[in-house]
Protein backbone atom coordinates (compact mmCIF):
# COMPACT_ATOMS: atom_id res chain seq x y z
CA UNK A 1 0.00 0.00 0.00
CA UNK A 2 1.04 3.42 -0.97
CA UNK A 3 0.26 6.66 1.17
CA UNK A 4 0.77 10.33 0.22
CA UNK A 5 0.58 13.25 2.38
CA UNK A 6 -0.59 16.68 0.97
CA UNK A 7 0.01 19.82 2.29
CA UNK A 8 0.84 23.24 0.86
CA UNK A 9 4.74 23.67 0.82
CA UNK A 10 5.81 20.10 1.28
CA UNK A 11 7.83 21.31 4.06
CA UNK A 12 5.66 21.07 7.42
CA UNK A 13 2.52 19.10 8.26
CA UNK A 14 2.94 16.44 5.50
CA UNK A 15 6.55 16.09 5.87
CA UNK A 16 5.71 15.34 9.42
CA UNK A 17 3.32 13.22 8.85
CA UNK A 18 5.35 11.17 6.15
CA UNK A 19 8.24 10.75 8.55
CA UNK A 20 6.35 10.00 12.19
CA UNK A 21 4.97 6.96 9.93
CA UNK A 22 8.30 6.19 8.22
CA UNK A 23 9.55 6.05 12.11
CA UNK A 24 6.51 3.66 13.33
CA UNK A 25 6.64 1.63 10.28
CA UNK A 26 10.07 0.82 11.35
CA UNK A 27 10.02 0.17 14.93
CA UNK A 28 6.62 -2.16 14.22
CA UNK A 29 8.54 -4.19 10.96
CA UNK A 30 5.99 -3.09 8.54
CA UNK A 31 6.87 -2.99 5.20
CA UNK A 32 4.11 -3.14 3.15
CA UNK A 33 3.26 0.23 3.96
CA UNK A 34 4.88 2.93 1.76
CA UNK A 35 5.05 6.96 2.70
CA UNK A 36 5.40 9.75 1.18
CA UNK A 37 4.46 13.45 0.71
CA UNK A 38 4.05 16.15 -1.90
CA UNK A 39 2.78 19.66 -1.57
CA UNK A 40 0.41 21.30 -3.77
CA UNK A 41 3.09 23.90 -3.76
CA UNK A 42 6.20 22.55 -3.42
CA UNK A 43 8.16 24.80 -5.58
CA UNK A 44 7.55 28.06 -3.42
CA UNK A 45 10.15 29.69 -1.30
CA UNK A 46 10.24 28.34 2.13
CA UNK A 47 13.62 30.45 3.14
CA UNK A 48 11.80 31.99 5.43
CA UNK A 49 9.77 29.07 7.33
CA UNK A 50 11.10 27.53 10.56
CA UNK A 51 12.33 24.34 10.28
CA UNK A 52 11.96 23.37 14.36
CA UNK A 53 9.92 20.25 13.57
CA UNK A 54 13.55 18.94 12.30
CA UNK A 55 14.99 19.26 15.19
CA UNK A 56 12.10 18.27 17.72
CA UNK A 57 11.31 14.84 15.10
CA UNK A 58 15.01 14.22 15.09
CA UNK A 59 14.98 14.72 19.34
CA UNK A 60 12.46 11.75 19.09
CA UNK A 61 15.00 9.77 17.36
CA UNK A 62 12.88 10.06 13.94
CA UNK A 63 15.01 9.85 10.99
CA UNK A 64 14.54 12.87 8.79
CA UNK A 65 17.93 12.65 6.59
CA UNK A 66 15.54 11.08 3.13
CA UNK A 67 13.51 14.88 3.39
CA UNK A 68 12.60 15.88 -0.17
CA UNK A 69 10.18 18.46 -1.50
CA UNK A 70 7.84 16.84 -4.10
CA UNK A 71 5.11 18.78 -6.09
CA UNK A 72 1.69 17.21 -5.71
CA UNK A 73 0.83 16.06 -9.41
CA UNK A 74 -2.00 14.03 -12.09
CA UNK A 75 1.01 11.24 -11.85
CA UNK A 76 0.34 11.17 -7.54
CA UNK A 77 -3.44 9.76 -8.36
CA UNK A 78 -1.60 6.61 -9.89
CA UNK A 79 1.54 6.09 -7.05
CA UNK A 80 -0.73 6.33 -4.16
CA UNK A 81 -3.28 3.95 -2.67
CA UNK A 82 -4.26 6.32 -0.22
CA UNK A 83 -3.70 10.40 -0.12
CA UNK A 84 -4.30 12.52 3.05
CA UNK A 85 -4.73 15.80 2.98
CA UNK A 86 -3.68 17.85 6.30
CA UNK A 87 -6.17 20.59 5.59
CA UNK A 88 -9.88 21.08 3.92
CA UNK A 89 -7.99 23.76 1.78
CA UNK A 90 -5.38 20.54 0.45
CA UNK A 91 -9.07 18.77 -0.36
CA UNK A 92 -11.02 21.60 -1.21
CA UNK A 93 -8.18 22.28 -4.24
CA UNK A 94 -7.71 18.73 -4.82
CA UNK A 95 -11.04 18.59 -5.91
CA UNK A 96 -11.07 21.55 -7.98
CA UNK A 97 -7.58 21.03 -9.62
CA UNK A 98 -8.20 17.48 -10.32
CA UNK A 99 -11.64 16.57 -9.75
CA UNK A 100 -10.56 14.02 -6.90
CA UNK A 101 -11.93 13.10 -3.49
CA UNK A 102 -8.88 12.79 -0.84
CA UNK A 103 -9.53 11.99 3.18
CA UNK A 104 -8.54 14.35 5.37
CA UNK A 105 -5.92 13.66 8.22
CA UNK A 106 -8.42 14.45 11.06
CA UNK A 107 -10.99 12.57 9.32
CA UNK A 108 -8.88 9.06 9.74
CA UNK A 109 -7.92 10.19 13.73
CA UNK A 110 -11.24 11.11 14.65
CA UNK A 111 -14.13 11.48 12.03
CA UNK A 112 -13.67 15.59 11.97
CA UNK A 113 -13.38 17.91 9.39
CA UNK A 114 -10.67 19.97 10.91
CA UNK A 115 -7.47 20.93 9.31
CA UNK A 116 -4.51 19.88 11.19
CA UNK A 117 -2.90 23.72 12.16
CA UNK A 118 0.79 25.16 12.44
CA UNK A 119 1.13 28.50 14.16
CA UNK A 120 2.37 31.69 13.02
CA UNK A 121 6.61 31.32 13.42
CA UNK A 122 6.15 34.61 14.75
CA UNK A 123 4.13 33.70 17.63
CA UNK A 124 5.47 33.63 21.29
CA UNK A 125 4.92 30.25 21.89
CA UNK A 126 5.44 28.79 18.04
CA UNK A 127 7.99 26.16 19.50
CA UNK A 128 5.73 24.72 22.02
CA UNK A 129 3.22 24.93 19.51
CA UNK A 130 5.51 23.19 16.61
CA UNK A 131 6.06 20.61 19.61
CA UNK A 132 2.52 20.16 20.48
CA UNK A 133 2.02 19.61 16.46
CA UNK A 134 4.43 16.68 16.15
CA UNK A 135 3.43 15.16 19.35
CA UNK A 136 -0.13 15.55 17.83
CA UNK A 137 0.92 13.61 14.08
CA UNK A 138 3.17 11.23 15.77
CA UNK A 139 0.73 9.77 18.23
CA UNK A 140 -2.14 9.78 15.52
CA UNK A 141 -0.11 7.64 13.15
CA UNK A 142 -1.24 4.28 14.42
CA UNK A 143 -4.63 5.24 14.23
CA UNK A 144 -4.37 6.52 10.12
CA UNK A 145 -2.98 3.09 9.76
CA UNK A 146 -5.74 1.18 11.59
CA UNK A 147 -8.02 3.19 9.59
CA UNK A 148 -6.71 2.70 6.44
CA UNK A 149 -6.30 -1.10 6.54
CA UNK A 150 -9.93 -1.15 7.62
CA UNK A 151 -10.78 0.06 4.53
Amino acid sequence: MNILFVCTDNFTRSVIAEFCMRDYLKRKSLNTINVASAGIRADSDISIYSDIHFIIMKGMGIDTSGFKRTMFDEDSFKTSDIIIGMSNLHVDYIKEKFGREIVLFNELVDGSQVSVQVGAPDHEEFQERMEELVDYINSSIPRIIEKIEEQ
